[in-house]
């Protein structure tokens, strides 16, 4: 046998051996890493325990950001989530700024009962940027202000309204008491104590509130709502096949209001009003001759027995900025003169899909 055949023969005995080394070390690795569908099976996991929509997405988007695959992780732990939280943010700043995404982690917390200590206290996100907040003070004066800032030590806010709107001071003082109630949406009116740090006139006063330590759920309404008895009509748009029931039946119809807010109002009314027609109102008190586009979400025939004096829900949408805050407008000046602000122990009504927000 030649040097020559021998040196191939040792060339192929090494490539040969370095093969199949190779194929050892690559065995292990391929059974012990992810799929690449491993996105889809935390999804079909998250289905699986009850999690769809935005709370599923939020969940998977902690999960990407901090490169885990195990969504029992975060939903087993309070401390793991709020940890996983803490790292998705820093790496994703953006993570919240969304509200369909900030509603979905009240809900995630509240569903897992990570509740913070008190009576009747829910684990709820501080007041989120564009907020509205209802200020009170010592003096009883009530200021109707917009979030601006927050984080641990303080929270931010601009100052919208006051209730005397011919007052352009504040008699506040650093270290006054001051108590907050805002309303959100899913959750309903939510309250909170606090202090004045600091106070600033810049055109328009701003104020900076002490972090609260809780915030509670004062009442099961989603939205602030002041009685208020004004005609109005509206365009009726049956929705499904009852569009084709009567081809001849009235399209403008009248109602009286019962009561309004931000989100919507309660009417009373003949016409035939069923869950999910559109109505396009016009009358609505500060809003002159606009119309809005407003979804039924409770009928008379929801009520299942209760007095029907309540009316009909109505929802607002596609509300735009300037009507949303003369109504707010409307709704502060209105509540303050019936001294109902949410500061005072009221379960309020009920209303549907808040269920998740009532004390455990």
């Amino acid at each position: 046998m030649t040097v020559e055949t021998v040196m191939v023969w040792l060339v192929a005995g090494v490539l040969l051996l370095s093969l199949l080394w190779l194929r050892w070390r690559k065995t292990p690795w391929q059974i012990n890493s992810p799929e690449p569908a491993g996105q889809n099976w935390c999804l079909d996991d998250l289905l699986a325990r009850g999690i769809e929509g935005a709370e599923a997405q939020l969940l998977l988007q902690i999960l990407q950001l901090t490169e885990q695959q195990e969504p029992a992780r975060l939903l087993n732990s309070r401390l793991g989530f709020e940890h996983a939280l803490r790292c998705a943010l820093e790496k994703q700043p953006d993570l919240m700024r969304d509200l369909e995404m900030r509603r979905a982690l009240d809900r995630i917390r509240i569903r897992r009962g990570w509740e913070v200590q008190g009576v009747n206290t829910q684990s709820v996100s501080l007041p989120f940027e564009d907020e509205e907040l209802l200020i009170q003070g010592p003096d009883g004066v009530h200021v109707r202000s917009v979030a601006i800032h927050r984080d641990s030590h303080s929270i931010a806010v601009r100052v919208v309204e006051q209730a005397n709107r011919a007052q352009t001071d504040l008699h506040w003082r650093v270290g006054d008491d001051l108590q907050v109630a805002f309303f959100r949406e899913d959750l309903g009116g939510l309250h909170f104590e606090t202090r004045l740090q600091e106070k600033r006139e810049l055109g328009e006063w701003f104020l900076f509130l002490e972090t609260p330590d809780r915030i509670r759920v004062q009442q099961r309404r989603r939205f602030a709502r002041i009685p208020n008895e004004t005609p109005i009509r509206f365009l009726h748009l049956p929705m499904g096949s009852r569009t084709q029931d009567d081809p001849d039946r009235q399209l403008l119809q009248e109602a009286n209001l019962i009561d309004i807010g931000t989100g919507g109002l309660a009417l009373s009314t003949e016409a035939p009003l069923q869950r999910g027609d559109l109505l396009v109102i016009r009358g609505i008190p500060t809003l002159e001759s606009h119309d809005i586009t407003a979804r039924v979400v409770a009928a008379v025939e929801d009520l299942e027995g209760e007095d029907p004096e309540g009316g009909v829900g109505v929802r607002f949408v596609g509300l735009s900025g300037i009507d949303r805050d003369r109504i707010a407008s409307l709704v502060f000046s209105s509540r303050i003169q019936t001294t109902d602000v949410c500061f005072s122990d009221d379960p309020g009504e009920p209303t549907p899909g808040s269920e998740e927000a009532s004390s455990a």
